[in-house]
C-alpha cells in the first residue's frame, strides 16, 4: 500500500510537471507573439495614458469642434492625454501675461491676442510658473484656417419667420435684428475677437447698404450689457431659447446645426478680395490700439508658458495635418494653406518642415 501510495504520488509530481513545463512554454509562445502584436499597433494603442497631459487653451468658438471631435482624435492618435479650456482669445492672452494660467498651446481666434503675446512678457510670476522674463510669451504664430461672420439664429424664436426670409434673402436681415423686442447677442469686445469683429461688420453695412443707422439700431453701443454674453456659453443660451439669434461664426452654426444667415461677402470678413473695404471700419482696444476690419484667420501658437514641448508640437502637427484639416473643414471652417508670421527660426523644426513647401510657394 505504501509502494503504491508512493508511485502515485511520483506519478503525480511527474504529470504536474509536464503540466507545468506545457504551461509555461504555451505562455512564453503567447508572451512572445503579443509582444509582437504589441508592436505593430499604433503607440496610441499601447501607451495612450503614458504620453503626458497637453494643455490647450483655444478660442471659445472652437468649443463643440474641439471637445467633441479634434481633442479626442488627437488623444487617440498620438497618445498624449488632451486637455482644453475653451475662453474669448483676448481674455486667453490677458491671462497669460497675468500668469493665471500656462498652456502648452494657444489656438486663437483672429492674430491680435498672439501678437499681444508677441510684444508682450511674463509681468509676474503669478501662480503661472512664467516668472519675469523680457522675452516675449510667444514668437511665431500659424494661421491655418479663416472664418466668416454670420446670424445664427434659434428654430424656436418669436421671430423665425421673417429669420427666414431674411435667410433666403426675402427680408433685409439688419431690418429683422431692428424688430421691437428682438434678443440679439453677441461677445465683449474687450475679450473676445468675435465681439469686435462683430461691431466691424455693422460698421461696414452702414457702408454697404449707404444707411448710418444700422449699426445703432442693431447694436446699440459698443459694450450694450443687454448683449454680451460669455463666449462660453452664448451658443448655448441661444439653443435654450433666451435669445434670437447671434453674432456667430459660420463653422460653430453647422457644428451645432443652427440655421444662420450669410452676410455679403463685403461685410463678413472671410473673403481677402475684400481686405481693402474691411480696413474702412475699425473698433479700439482699451489699450488704445485701434482694430481694423480684415479676414479672419484662426492662429496657432506654442507660448512660452508650455511645460509639454513634445506634446504640443504633436498637436500642432495634427493640427496642420490631413486629418486635422479635414475635422475642422466637415466643422464649417474654412482650411487654409498654413501661413507663418513673426520669428521663423524659433518654430520648432518638425512643425516648420511641414510648412516648408509653403513657405516656398508663397516666398
Amino acid at each position: 500500500m505504501l509502494v503504491y501510495n508512493t508511485k502515485k504520488f511520483i506519478l503525480v509530481v511527474a504529470l504536474s510537471t509536464i503540466v507545468v513545463l506545457a504551461l509555461t512554454f504555451s505562455l512564453s509562445i503567447d508572451k512572445s507573439f503579443v509582444t509582437a502584436e504589441i508592436k505593430d499597433l499604433p503607440l496610441s494603442s499601447t501607451f495612450s495614458s503614458n504620453q503626458g497631459k497637453v494643455f490647450v487653451m483655444y478660442a471659445a468658438s472652437l468649443i463643440k469642434t474641439f471637445e467633441d471631435s479634434f481633442g479626442p482624435l488627437f488623444q487617440k492618435e498620438t497618445g498624449y492625454t488632451y486637455e482644453g479650456e475653451a475662453r474669448g482669445s483676448v481674455q486667453v492672452a490677458n491671462m497669460i501675461i497675468d500668469g493665471l494660467r500656462t498652456p502648452d498651446v494657444f489656438v486663437s481666434a483672429g492674430t491680435i491676442p498672439i501678437m499681444k503675446l508677441m510684444n508682450s512678457s511674463a509681468s509676474n510670476n503669478n501662480n503661472g510658473g512664467v516668472g519675469k522674463s523680457s522675452a516675449n510669451l510667444a514668437q511665431w504664430l500659424v494661421k491655418f484656417a479663416s472664418a466668416e461672420m454670420v446670424i445664427a439664429y434659434s428654430p424656436t424664436s418669436h421671430f423665425y419667420s421673417d429669420l427666414e426670409k431674411a435667410r433666403i434673402g426675402e427680408m433685409p436681415w439688419y431690418e429683422v435684428l431692428s424688430k421691437q423686442g428682438f434678443k440679439f447677442g453677441r461677445t465683449d469686445p474687450k475679450l473676445d475677437p468675435k465681439g469686435y469683429y462683430m461691431i466691424i461688420t455693422a460698421k461696414l453695412s452702414n457702408i454697404y447698404y449707404n444707411d448710418s443707422t444700422i449699426k445703432q439700431r442693431i447694436l446699440g453701443y459698443d459694450e450694450n450689457p443687454k448683449q454680451i454674453f460669455p463666449e462660453e456659453i452664448l451658443k448655448t443660451i441661444l439653443e435654450q431659447g433666451q435669445l434670437d439669434a447671434v453674432a456667430a461664426y459660420k463653422h460653430e452654426a453647422v457644428a451645432r446645426g443652427l440655421p444662420y444667415i450669410t452676410l455679403p461677402p463685403e461685410i463678413n470678413l472671410a473673403d481677402p478680395t475684400f481686405s481693402n473695404f474691411y480696413r474702412k471700419a475699425f473698433y479700439t482696444l482699451d489699450t488704445g490700439q485701434p482694430v481694423f476690419g480684415e479676414p479672419i484667420y484662426f492662429s496657432v501658437t506654442i507660448p512660452k508658458t508650455v511645460k509639454n514641448p513634445d506634446g504640443a508640437i504633436s498637436f500642432v502637427s495634427f493640427l496642420l495635418s490631413t486629418k486635422g484639416e479635414s475635422i475642422l473643414e466637415s466643422q464649417g471652417l474654412n482650411y487654409i494653406k498654413p501661413v507663418i508670421e513673426g520669428n521663423i527660426d524659433k518654430v520648432p523644426p518638425s512643425i516648420k518642415n511641414l510648412l516648408e513647401p509653403i513657405k516656398q510657394l508663397s516666398s
